[in-house]
């Protein structure tokens, strides 16, 4: 642990936001004690094409589909898919890129363009995933199974993903954009409902004996396509620290090594209070940004029964999927009926926030309240009013600890 000195910031998406001395006393940095500096996009570029282009290439000749994450999943598209794309192309007989949106927004033609460019547009072919389109393939442990047709027209999947902790899958990247992200409506509720998210082995950090997890390999295995993965970690700034290339599995794998080295960082005791930044591009909705409330109360609690976290976010985003408003307009309601079955797309993340709420108080600090009263939730705007709510509520010094970009961040002892 570190000592609180000037300069202490949190991320609200890339922006920093250094934490006023005069509004708090005495703070402990919980970071990566080694941050992995950024490696050159040259060599990535390298290992594409060098993968691409081996002996007897998976990719000669064949249909390729490769699938994408959507904007609230920092992959540097512009970085990577431009010699991705060359390098396939050379080898295959098509390409499409298929971007994986699960229950979010699909994206209008300005941030279509925004988010890969209007030169790689008008060469490639992109689909954005329709979730009404998703085709029933059976069934893997009582979980219906749904995929996107467009996948069985090609001979080859290629998954392009972001590895770092996630609250269900306990790591993202891998196959989640196939099982998941290309899903139908009946796959997303039943993955994400209380019943399933509340089986202890889902959380952020495990993959070894998480049923959501295990679930997303034993529905890709239904398409009976070989499915390679390039998967890439970044570092706490945001920048690429590492990535893996190969067979789905085993590209996950080594990714997840790595993401453990980059994002652990070793915690004694509890607090009376966590601030935490919301990293980008998720701080841009209270939906994406909302999960950090589970984070640091789900396996290893950081937090003391009756502590408080403090979300950093700028909610800057425009717009909303269905799945965002259903989410809020539970979290607008005065009070819901106990058994309450949060089954519309979206109330999951109404769930999981109500549930840290029971146990801590949660506060938002952001220039961009959401509209309306979120009874669950104590919205400010600037760090002398919440300096004040601290004050009131745990006195002049409380233990506070601080997690710079709380999607970045994995507890461990």
């Amino acid at each position: 642990m570190h000592e609180y000195k000037m300069g202490y910031f949190v991320l609200a998406g890339k922006r920093k936001v250094t934490l006023n001395r005069k509004c708090f006393s005495s703070l402990e940095l919980l970071a990566p004690d080694q941050a992995l500096e950024p490696i050159g996009w040259s060599s990535l570029s390298q290992s594409l094409q060098n993968f691409v282009e081996r002996n007897n290439s998976p990719f000669a000749g064949k249909r390729i589909g490769v699938v994408i994450p959507d904007p609230t999943r920092d992959f540097h598209p512009r970085k990577i898919l431009n010699p991705l794309g060359d390098a396939l192309k050379r080898q295959a007989s098509r390409i499409e890129f298929i971007i994986a949106l699960g229950l979010h927004r699909r994206l209008s033609p300005k941030a279509l363009e925004a988010f890969l460019g209007r030169d790689f547009l008008g060469e490639n072919r992109v689909y954005q995933h329709n979730l009404s389109s998703a085709r029933p393939l059976g069934a893997v442990s009582g979980v219906p199974v749904s995929i996107n047709p467009r996948l069985l027209s090609h001979d080859v999947l290629l998954t392009v993903g972001v590895v770092e902790p996630h609250l269900y899958a306990g790591f993202s990247g891998g196959v989640k954009g196939i099982a998941i992200g290309l899903s139908g409506k009946a796959t997303i509720l039943k993955t994400h409902s209380v019943a399933y998210l509340s089986q202890k082995s889902v959380a952020a950090g495990n993959i070894r004996t998480n049923p959501f997890q295990r679930f997303l390999w034993d529905a890709v295995d239904q398409l009976g396509r070989p499915i390679l993965s390039l998967n890439i970690v970044n570092n706490t700034e945001k920048q690429l620290a590492g990535y893996a290339i190969g067979e789905a599995r085993r590209s996950f794998h080594d990714a997840v090594r790595l993401a453990r080295r980059v994002f652990a960082c070793k915690v004694s005791g509890q607090f009376d209070l966590l601030v935490i930044g919301s990293d980008h591009p998720k701080e841009q909705s209270l939906y994406q940004s909302s999960r950090l409330f589970n984070y640091v109360l789900e396996g290893r609690r950081l937090v003391r029964r009756g502590g408080a976290i403090v979300v950093f976010a700028g909610l800057e985003g425009r717009g909303q999927s269905r799945a965002e408003s259903n989410f809020e307009g539970v979290l607008r309601k005065p009070s819901l009926p106990a058994a309450y079955p949060f089954d519309k797309p979206g109330e999951h993340r109404a769930f999981k926030v109500l549930e840290a709420a029971r146990t801590a108080r949660l506060c938002l600090l952001t220039p961009n309240p959401p509209k309306g009263r979120l009874p669950c939730l104590t919205v400010l705007s600037d760090q002398r009013a919440l300096r004040s709510w601290i004050i009131e509520r745990y006195g002049r010094d409380p233990r506070i600890g601080v997690i710079p970009a709380g999607f970045s961040f994995l507890a461990c002892r």
